[in-house]
């Protein structure tokens, strides 16, 4: 347990994470695990962003595409929650790469996305792929609930009360905003699903520091306090708030192209 919570106070802020890892282990391991990151997602921003719309319309929309809140919301956890499990081995590789503080590449735990897969099935067992899967689907359904639908809402309540009629000012403000509200909601699930995918058993019993998320929760706030499941908000931010622009500038445009 001290071991988790040491390691999560390595750091005060980004900035001061960037500059000791630099310095630390050279440059290239500011990219560790973008292999993984990569192959996670595309599959689950594929299905994530995918499978809102068709959800949507399965839940019932009205003549004019729209539905209430409630089943946008629905909509968006179901195209994320599933999204997320599908694509957690990625996820699980990418932490347990960005973890490993080894320069010698014979002292690494993983090598690889392939060599990462296949040492947690050959030492773990094939379903320890999916270890933490249960704060990370309940990460991605807070993601879905708050992003897909808030930026869906937003778009059409200020085209209805004619604030903004459309168009990349429009776009902006919508992403802008439903990315800043879901990675505020998902930050805690992000720190107990890091800590979680990257414990290792304790040397004296051989037991993992937590069993549960809901245990990673409890031992998190009683050892670092509440605001400690805000942990890292600013770097989320940094990489979710570019992410949710480009997405939806980017699907905003394609929807443009083919609908016309």
């Amino acid at each position: 347990m001290e071991g988790e919570l040491g390691a999560a106070r390595r750091y005060n802020h980004i900035g001061d994470a960037l500059l000791k890892i630099s310095r630390q282990e050279g440059l290239p391991a500011l990219w560790k695990g973008l292999a993984p990151a990569l192959w996670r997602q595309t599959v689950y921003g594929t299905l994530r962003y995918g499978s809102y719309e068709p959800a949507k319309n399965f839940l019932g929309v009205d003549a004019n595409g729209q539905c209430p809140m409630w089943k946008k919301i629905l909509a968006g956890a179901m195209a994320s929650g599933g999204g997320s499990f599908i694509s957690n081995p990625f996820d699980m590789v990418k932490i347990r790469l960005q973890a490993d503080t080894a320069t010698d590449p014979a002292l690494r735990r993983h090598t690889g996305v392939i060599g990462g897969l296949r040492d947690i099935i050959k030492s773990e067992g094939f379903f320890k792929l999916w270890r933490g899967a249960g704060p990370t689907v309940t990460r991605a359904v807070v993601g879905g609930m708050s992003e897909l639908p808030v930026y869906d809402e937003i778009k059409h309540q200020l085209i209805d009360r004619d604030i903004i009629k459309g168009g990349l000012k429009l776009h902006l403000t919508c992403s802008l905003s439903a990315g800043l509200f879901s990675c505020w909601c998902m930050n805690p699930f992000d720190v107990a699903k890091s800590r979680i995918m990257n414990q290792r058993p304790n040397k004296i019993d051989g037991k993992l520091p937590y069993t549960s998320m809901l245990d990673c929760f409890v031992k998190t706030v009683r050892a670092e306090g509440v605001l400690s499941l805000w942990k890292g908000f600013g770097a989320s931010y940094a990489r979710i708030g570019p992410r949710v622009v480009i997405i939806f500038l980017t699907l905003e445009q394609l929807r443009e192209r083919f609908d016309s």
